[in-house]
């Protein structure tokens, strides 16, 4: 009895180790799908800006732009589903994501001191600037003469603090997003508005009275915000972002939504082998 308990044993033990051997890559990601933290097993459940191209926003009645499409991207490698839920107010998008209404915000995000006592963040997707836009018929041209004036700002916004701490002789007025400040600007209600780059060339593009007179580079990188403590996903959406650099997906990416453009200058520092697809300063394929 002794024998042919151990027998089955061993039958046992060689069925077990071939049916390991043959789990392809899409079943081994289902078995490591619970690892994962999120809100519904086997998906990622995204806040997203719907009104922030090319960054994200809504086309086709789709979630779209380049954060968005970078979340598709590492979801897909994952073999995870995604839902993107469309969520306007940048102030209140950290507190939903720390309260686990959602796994992660694909957004314009910087990664500050501040938000990461309340959430934890990915690595970097990419860098930006600050460029304040005014009327051409203002006679404005820079920070200097809008002592007294007002500027719109996105509230809760790194725009906000940086006038806050280097422009308090500046008024401002908050809005809920970055196109509700452009159209109080066109509308005459502010004087100026402090936006996000990545939405400077559709809004010179539509309003071509509108120009850019200062530019102030962020300091901090826009990234993935995550629930405080969610390692796993943070993890994985890192080692994510690692491979669409490593592959070419991530240039193809940033080509897609800002044709013309180099990619930005910190990015090489904080992904060694992205000068492998492109070196700096060399600009993507106009559109």
């Amino acid at each position: 009895m002794r024998h042919s308990k151990s027998l089955r044993c061993l039958i046992g033990a060689c069925a077990l180790a071939l049916g390991s051997a043959v789990l392809g890559p899409v079943q081994a990601q289902d078995a490591g799908k619970s690892i994962l933290d999120t809100v519904t097993p086997g998906q990622l459940t995204v806040l997203f800006n719907p009104a922030s191209p090319p960054t994200s926003f809504i086309k086709d009645g789709k979630a779209t732009g380049m954060a968005v499409e970078i979340v598709e991207e590492i979801a897909k490698r994952l073999n995870l589903k995604t839902e993107f839920r469309a969520h306007a107010d940048l102030a209140g998008a950290l507190p939903a994501v720390s309260n686990r209404q959602y796994d992660l915000a694909a957004m314009g995000l910087m990664r500050t001191p501040e938000r990461e006592a309340v959430v934890d963040f990915s690595g970097s997707w990419y860098y930006g600037w600050f460029p304040l836009v005014v009327d051409k018929s203002s006679g404005l041209n820079g920070y200097k003469n809008l002592a007294g004036k007002v500027v719109g700002i996105n509230k809760g916004s790194i725009q906000e603090r940086y006038m806050v701490d280097n422009h308090p002789e500046i008024k401002l007025m908050a809005f809920p997003n970055d196109t509700a400040a452009v159209a109080a600007l066109n509308a005459g209600k502010v004087d100026g508005v402090l936006t996000a780059s990545a939405l400077l060339e559709e809004t010179l593009k539509r309003f071509p009275h509108l120009t850019v007179v200062a530019r102030t580079p962020t300091p901090y990188p826009n990234a993935f915000p995550v629930r405080k403590g969610n390692d796993s996903l943070r993890k994985a959406l890192d080692d994510g972002l690692r491979e669409l650099v490593r592959d070419g997906t991530y240039v193809k990416i940033f080509d897609k939504w800002h044709a013309g453009n180099a990619l930005p200058e910190p990015m090489y520092k904080d992904y060694p082998g992205l000068d492998a697809q492109r070196a700096p300063g060399i600009l993507a394929p106009p559109s």
